[in-house]
C-alpha cells in the first residue's frame, strides 16, 4: 500500500470542517437556556419520584427525593441568572415543576404516611387544601414585585422542607390517630401560612461574615452529621416559625415594620385614596 494514500481516519478529517472555539461558544450560548431548564426538570423528576415511592410506602425515599428538589430549586434560578438565560417559558417552568415537587408530592406522601391507615377520607380534602394552597402560592409569587428582601407567605419550598424534616424524624408510618390528628392540624397550619400575609425572610439575602460564619457553619455541618433527624427538623422548623414570631413581634412593637411592609401599606393608603 503507498504511504501517500491517505488513511481512513485522514479523509473524514479533510471532508467534515474544523469547529473553531468561537463557534462553539455561539452554539452553546443559542442554547444555554437549556441548562437551567434541564436543572428544572430535575426538580419535577425528584417530586414526581417521592410520589412513586410514597405510594410503595419508602418513605425515606421519598424525603430523600423532595430533599433533592429543593436544592435544585435554589440552583436552577442561580444557573439561570449565571447564564443570562432567564426567560418567561422559564419562570412558568419553575412554577409548574415547584407545583409538582413542593405541592403535589408533600400532600401525597403526607396521606399515604399518614392519613390512609386511620382517616383516608379526611385525609384526601387535608392533602387537597395544602396542594390547592401551594398552588396559589406560586401564583401569587408569579405576580409579586421583584427583588424584595423577603417573601409575603410561606415559601413552598420552605413548607415542603418542614414536612420531609419532620417525616425524616418519623419515618414509619402512622400508627396512631392522635398522631394522625396532629399532621392534619400541621398540613393545615402550613397552607394557611403559604397564602397569608406574613412575611418570611429569603434565606439568599442574609449575610453572615467572619467568625460568626465558621461558627455558624460548624454547628449547623456537627448538628446534621451527629444528629441529622433533629438537626433538619430544628432548621426547618425554625424557618417556619421565623415568620410567625417576626410578626409576633412587630405587632407588639418590638420590632420595626419591615420596607415590604411598609410598601404594602402606602399601596392600600394610595388605592383608598383614588377611590
Amino acid at each position: 500500500m503507498n504511504d501517500e494514500t491517505p488513511t481512513r481516519i485522514e479523509r473524514i478529517r479533510m471532508i467534515k470542517p474544523k469547529i473553531s472555539r468561537l463557534e462553539l461558544r455561539e452554539r452553546f450560548h443559542r442554547r444555554r437556556f437549556l441548562v437551567p431548564n434541564a436543572v428544572t426538570l430535575c426538580n419535577m423528576f425528584c417530586g414526581f419520584l417521592a410520589i412513586i415511592y410514597a405510594s410503595a410506602n419508602h418513605f425515606e425515599k421519598a424525603v430523600y427525593a423532595i430533599a433533592i428538589a429543593i436544592v435544585l430549586d435554589g440552583l436552577d434560578g442561580r444557573v439561570a441568572r449565571r447564564l443570562q438565560a432567564t426567560s418567561k417559558f422559564g419562570v412558568e417552568f419553575d412554577s409548574f415543576s415547584d407545583l409538582v415537587s413542593f405541592g403535589l408530592a408533600p400532600a401525597l406522601v403526607v396521606y399515604y404516611w399518614s392519613f390512609q391507615p386511620y382517616a383516608n377520607e379526611l385525609g384526601v380534602p387535608i392533602a387537597f387544601v395544602y396542594a390547592l394552597c401551594a398552588a396559589s402560592r406560586l401564583a401569587r409569587f408569579n405576580i409579586q414585585a421583584e427583588n424584595l428582601k423577603g417573601f409575603t407567605g410561606l415559601p413552598t419550598p420552605g413548607a415542603a422542607g418542614l414536612v420531609a424534616a419532620y417525616i425524616n424524624f418519623l419515618p414509619t408510618a402512622s400508627t396512631s390517630p392522635y398522631r394522625t390528628i396532629f399532621d392534619a392540624l400541621l398540613m393545615l397550619t402550613l397552607a394557611a401560612l403559604m397564602v397569608s400575609k406574613i412575611e418570611f425572610f429569603s434565606i439568599k439575602k442574609v449575610r453572615v461574615t467572619g467568625a460568626e460564619l465558621f461558627l455558624l457553619l460548624g454547628a449547623g455541618i456537627a448538628a446534621l452529621w451527629y444528629y441529622n433527624q433533629i438537626g433538619f427538623l430544628c432548621l426547618a422548623g425554625a424557618y417556619v416559625a421565623s415568620g410567625p414570631l417576626l410578626w409576633l413581634l412587630r405587632r407588639v412593637g418590638l420590632l420595626k415594620p419591615s420596607e415590604q411592609t411598609k410598601f404594602s401599606e402606602q399601596g392600600k393608603v394610595a388605592e383608598t385614596g383614588t377611590k
